[in-house]
C-alpha cells in the first residue's frame, strides 16, 4: 500500500509535466509562428513598398520628362512667336526677313522654313533666291495642318528631310498675312528633344523613350524601343498617364508613360520587371531567414522557458528588428522622394494632399504629418490664380503650366505646373526667382539702352556683325517719317552694307562712305567718319556719319550715327568764302604796291643814283668821295631788294601760261634776282589742276621763297610738286640756318591774317588741305598737301 500510494503521485507529477511541456512548446510554437507569419507580413509589406516606390519612381520620371519636353516646345514655339511679329511680315519683304531669320538663335542644325500649301516661300538652309525644294519634300500630314489650323502652334511627328539624309520634328506656327495663310516652321534635328532630357538622369535599370503622335520612337540615343509592337496597341487608347507590364522573350517589362496634352508626344520609362520584382525576391529570402531564425529561437525560447526563462527578450529583438526595417524602408522611400529637385505633392479629387516629397516640405516648413492628409487650401490657402489651376486640372482634367508670384513665400516667381492623374492631380514647382529676376533685369536694361538711343537728337542704328540692322532710335524714325521713306520698319531687318551700295550706284560720292563702313564691319578698321549732303525738302543738309565697332564678349556690334551739321557747315562756308575775300583783298593790295613801287619809288632811287654820279664830277676831298661811294652802293642795294621784293608781290600771268610753266619762270627770276640757287621738280600734270589750286599752290611757292630769302640764309632752295592718285603734294626745302627757337610749325609765331605761314594754311584750308613744317639746324621743309578733286565739304576739324 505505501509502494502504491508512492507511485501515484510521481505518474501523476509525470503527466502533469508532461502537459506543461507539452503547453510551453505548444506556446513556444505559436509564439513562432505568430512571430514568423508577422515578420513576413511586415517584410512583404516592405518589399510591396518598395516595388510601389520604384513604380512611382518611373511615373515621376515620365511626368518630368514629359513637363521639360513641353518647356523645350515652348521656347521653340516662343522664337516663332517673336519671329511672327517682325515688322517684315507685314511689308511682305522676304530678303531682310530671310537674313532675320539667319540671325535669330536657334539649335545646332535646325533651319527656318516659311511656306503655304503651295510652294515654299523661304528656307534658311538655302542662299536667298536659289531654286527651293516642292512643298512635298515637307510632308506635314494632313491631321497636323487641320489641328496646326485650330490650334495655332503644333509639333509635327518625324519627318524624314532627304536633303540632310536626318530625322527632323517641325514646330510650326498659323500665320495669317494679305497673301493668305501661311505657316512659319522650325525644323530641329529629332536628337535635340532628347538633349532637352537628357539632364533629366534616371535611376539604374530606367530606360527614356520618346514617341511622336504616332507612336514613332524618336531617336535620340543608340537604344532602340523593346517590345515595340506590343507596347504600341497599350499605347494607342489615349490614356494621358499610367503603368502597365508586357511580356516578351526577354522577359517581363515594366512601362511608365506620361502624354503630353498640348502635343501628344508620349514620354516612357521602361525597366525589366526583375528589377522591380526584387524586393519581392529579398523579402522572400529576408522571409526564409527569418523562419529559420525564428525557428531557432522558439527552440531556444522553449529550452529558456523550460528553465523558467521567459521568452520576452526574443520578443523584443523581433519587434527591434522589425522597427528598423520599417525605418530603413520609409528611409528609402524618402531617399526616392527627396531624388526629385523639384517641389511635389499629389491631391486626390478632394484637394487632399496624399503625397509630398522632401523639397516641397522644406519649402512649406512643415513637417510630414502636419501636410499628409489635409486640405491643400489649409496648408497653402486661397488664391485665384492657383485655385484656377487646380480647378482645370482636377474637374476638366486639362494641365496646367505657368509662372505665377508666390503667395506663399511674398517676393518669390515659382514655375508651377498640374497635371490630372486618374487618382487626382500632380503639382510639380519650383522656385524661378532669380531667373525671372535676370530676364526683368535683361528686359530693363534694354528699355533703358533703347531709352538712351531715343533721347538722342543723332540717327542712331545698332548693325550685327553682318551689317543688318537690329535696332534703331527713334531720331532714325522721325528722319523716315519726314523724309518720306515707305515702310513701317524703316529698314529695321536690311543689310545697311546692301542700301548703302544700292545709293552708290546713283550717287558717287556714296561709294566713299560705303567702303568705309564695310571696312568697320569686316574689322579692318576700328571706326569711321565721312561727311555728306542729303538735300531735304525745304533745304539742302549737311550730315556726318560715324561708324564705330565694338565688342562684347563674343558678339561685336556696329553703332553708326547721322548728325545733322548744316549749321556747323554753313559757318565754315561763311568762313572760308570771308578768309577767300580777305585774301583776294590781300592780292590786290600786293600788286597795287609792287605796281607802286616799282613805278614810283625804284624811279625816284634810280633818280637819286644819276644825281649822285653828277656830285662825282664835283670836286671833292677823298673823304666826301668815299661817303658817296657807301650811298651809292646803298642805293644800289635798295634798289635791288626793292626790284626782288616787287617782283615776290607782282605775281606774273597764271592763267594764261599755266602752273609748272610760271613757277619755272618765277624761280628763274627769283634765283637772277637773289643769286639763290633754285631747284625744280614738277609733275608737268599739275597744269590740269583747277586754276584755284593752281594760284593757291604759287601763292605758297612765292610766300616760301620770300621767307627763304629773308630769314633762312640758305645757298639753295628745292621745289618739289608730285601728284598722287587723290593728292597734291609740294615741297619747299632750304638748306639755311633753320628757325631757331622754334619747333615744327608749333612754334612758328602767329602773324597776321594773310601773311606768312598762316596765310598758307588758309590757302590750303580752303581745299581741304594742310600744311607742315619741319625745322633743324640742316634747313627748313615744307610740306603742302591738298586734294586733287576738291571734296563738297572740307573735313571739320582737318
Amino acid at each position: 500500500m505505501p509502494a502504491a500510494t508512492a507511485a501515484g503521485p510521481r505518474v501523476a507529477s509525470g503527466v502533469s509535466s508532461s502537459r506543461a511541456r507539452n503547453r510551453i512548446i505548444l506556446a513556444a510554437a505559436l509564439t513562432v509562428g505568430l512571430a514568423f507569419l508577422i515578420a513576413s507580413v511586415v517584410i512583404y509589406w516592405h518589399a510591396i513598398q518598395d516595388r510601389h516606390g520604384i513604380v512611382h519612381k518611373g511615373l515621376s520620371l515620365s511626368a518630368a520628362a514629359s513637363h521639360i519636353l513641353d518647356r523645350e516646345v515652348d521656347a521653340l514655339g516662343n522664337i516663332l512667336k517673336g519671329l511672327s511679329a517682325s515688322p517684315l511680315l507685314e511689308t511682305e519683304d522676304l530678303k531682310p526677313f530671310h537674313q532675320q531669320l539667319l540671325a535669330t538663335p536657334r539649335p545646332d542644325g535646325s533651319r527656318f522654313v516659311f511656306w503655304n500649301r503651295e510652294h515654299l516661300l523661304l528656307n534658311t538652309a538655302f542662299p536667298y533666291g536659289s531654286p527651293l525644294p516642292s512643298v512635298t519634300s515637307f510632308p506635314i500630314s494632313e491631321e497636323r495642318l487641320q489641328l496646326l489650323k485650330r490650334v495655332g502652334l503644333t509639333l509635327s511627328e518625324r519627318i524624314y528631310a532627304p536633303r540632310t539624309k536626318e530625322w527632323i520634328i517641325a514646330v510650326s506656327l498659323q500665320l495669317a498675312s494679305r497673301g493668305g495663310e501661311t505657316i512659319l516652321t522650325l525644323a530641329v534635328p529629332e536628337a535635340h528633344l532628347g538633349r532637352a532630357i537628357r539632364d533629366n538622369d534616371p535611376p539604374a535599370g530606367w530606360s527614356i523613350f520618346i514617341l511622336d503622335h504616332k507612336l514613332q520612337q524618336v531617336g535620340w540615343n543608340e537604344v532602340e524601343l523593346p517590345l515595340a509592337s506590343q507596347l504600341r496597341p497599350r499605347l494607342a487608347n489615349g490614356d494621358l498617364s499610367g503603368h502597365f507590364e508586357v511580356d516578351g522573350e526577354g522577359g517581363t517589362l515594366l512601362v511608365a508613360f506620361e502624354r503630353s496634352d498640348k502635343t501628344g508626344y508620349v514620354v516612357l520609362s521602361t525597366i525589366p520587371a526583375a528589377l522591380i520584382d526584387e524586393p519581392l525576391y529579398a523579402a522572400r529570402r529576408w522571409i526564409w531567414s527569418a523562419g529559420i531564425a525564428l525557428a531557432l529561437l522558439g527552440i531556444a525560447s522553449a529550452g529558456f522557458t523550460l528553465k523558467n526563462v521567459g521568452s520576452i527578450d526574443a520578443l523584443k529583438v523581433a519587434a527591434v528588428s522589425t522597427k528598423a526595417e520599417l525605418v530603413e524602408a520609409n528611409e528609402r522611400l524618402a531617399a526616392i522622394l527627396a531624388s526629385v529637385s523639384d517641389c511635389y505633392l499629389t491631391l486626390d479629387h478632394a484637394y487632399r494632399i496624399t503625397d509630398i516629397n522632401a523639397a516641397a516640405m522644406r519649402w512649406f516648413g512643415l513637417p510630414r504629418t502636419d501636410v499628409i492628409g489635409h486640405s491643400y487650401f489649409d496648408v497653402v490657402g486661397h488664391h485665384p490664380q492657383f485655385d484656377a489651376a487646380l480647378k482645370q486640372a482636377l474637374e476638366g482634367r486639362t494641365p496646367f503650366h505657368g509662372e505665377l508670384p508666390s503667395t506663399y513665400k511674398t517676393g518669390k516667381q515659382i514655375e508651377y505646373r498640374v497635371e490630372p492623374t486618374p487618382k487626382g492631380a500632380s503639382v510639380f514647382f519650383r522656385d524661378v526667382t532669380e531667373q525671372y529676376r535676370a530676364r526683368l533685369s535683361v528686359m530693363q536694361e534694354r528699355e533703358f539702352l533703347q531709352a538712351s538711343l531715343d533721347a538722342l537728337s543723332a540717327h542712331v542704328a545698332v548693325l550685327d556683325d553682318a551689317g543688318t540692322i537690329i535696332s534703331v532710335n527713334e531720331a532714325w524714325h522721325r528722319f523716315a517719317r519726314d523724309n518720306g521713306y515707305s515702310g513701317r520698319s524703316h529698314g529695321f531687318g536690311m543689310n545697311y552694307l546692301e542700301v548703302c551700295a544700292r545709293a552708290a550706284r546713283d550717287d558717287p560720292s556714296v561709294r566713299q562712305i560705303h567702303a568705309g563702313l564695310k571696312a568697320v564691319i569686316s574689322g579692318e578698321r576700328r571706326d569711321y567718319r565721312n561727311v555728306y549732303r542729303c538735300d531735304g525738302p525745304d533745304r539742302p543738309r549737311w550730315f556726318q556719319v560715324r561708324a564705330t565697332r565694338f565688342i562684347t564678349g563674343q558678339v561685336s556690334r556696329i553703332i553708326v550715327t547721322h548728325e545733322d551739321i548744316t549749321e556747323i557747315v554753313a559757318v565754315k562756308a561763311e568762313i572760308t568764302a570771308l578768309s577767300g575775300r580777305l585774301l583776294t583783298v590781300q592780292e590786290e593790295e600786293r600788286e597795287r604796291i609792287a605796281v607802286e613801287l616799282h613805278d614810283s619809288t625804284a624811279q625816284h632811287l634810280v633818280a637819286v643814283s644819276l644825281n649822285l654820279m653828277q656830285v662825282e664830277n664835283f670836286r671833292l676831298p677823298a673823304s666826301g668821295r668815299r661817303i658817296l661811294g657807301e650811298i651809292d652802293r646803298s642805293l644800289e642795294e635798295a634798289l635791288k631788294e626793292l626790284r626782288i621784293f616787287t617782283y615776290l608781290l607782282h605775281p606774273p600771268r597764271l592763267e594764261a601760261d599755266g602752273l609748272v610753266s610760271t613757277v619755272r619762270d618765277f624761280a628763274d627770276g627769283f634765283s637772277k634776282r637773289t643769286e639763290l640757287r633754285t631747284i625744280l621738280r614738277f609733275d608737268e600734270a599739275a597744269d590740269g589742276l583747277s586754276v584755284d589750286l593752281q594760284r593757291a599752290l604759287f601763292r605758297i611757292v612765292q610766300e616760301g621763297l620770300a621767307n627763304v630769302h629773308r630769314h633762312a640764309r640758305a645757298s639753295q632752295v628745292r621745289l618739289d610738286l608730285r601728284l598722287t592718285s587723290d593728292q597734291v603734294i609740294l615741297f619747299v626745302a632750304d638748306n639755311g640756318h633753320g628757325m631757331r627757337g622754334r619747333r615744327g610749325d608749333a612754334g612758328v609765331r602767329q602773324a597776321t591774317l594773310g601773311v606768312g605761314i598762316p596765310g598758307m594754311r588758309i590757302r590750303l584750308s580752303q581745299f581741304g588741305g594742310s600744311l607742315r613744317i619741319r625745322s633743324g639746324r640742316r634747313g627748313t621743309i615744307i610740306r603742302a598737301a591738298a586734294p586733287r578733286s576738291t571734296p563738297a565739304v572740307m573735313a571739320l576739324g582737318a
